[in-house]
């Protein structure tokens, strides 16, 4: 879990590792868990499911969570940010008075 947040480009707070509660420092910014608990980054990231991944994905097999890791990888591509700024765009904006 990281508890980051980023607005305009300047980072406020630290990433941390995805156990709660967990002090000990990442490794890297990227890393998901600290060196302790790197062995957690083979299970399902969906919280209760204890089934190991895939290759390249972040959740195991069942088609729920799959579903969940395919949303987050969309997430991820920039058709998916244009498309959300295009559906906005059409929305009706009063005229400022």
């Amino acid at each position: 879990m990281t508890r980051v947040i980023v607005t305009d480009g300047i980072t406020i707070g630290h990433p941390c590792c995805g156990v709660a509660h967990c002090a000990i420092p990442l490794a890297s910014n990227k890393d998901r868990f600290c060196p302790d608990h790197q062995d957690q980054g083979n299970i399902c990231c969906v919280v209760g499911c204890s089934n190991r991944i895939e290759l390249s994905f972040l959740t195991c097999t069942e088609p729920n969570h799959r579903e969940l890791d395919r949303q987050r990888q969309l997430g991820n591509k920039g058709f998916f940010q244009l498309r959300d700024r295009l559906a906005r765009q059409k929305v009706t904006h009063p005229d400022d008075s």
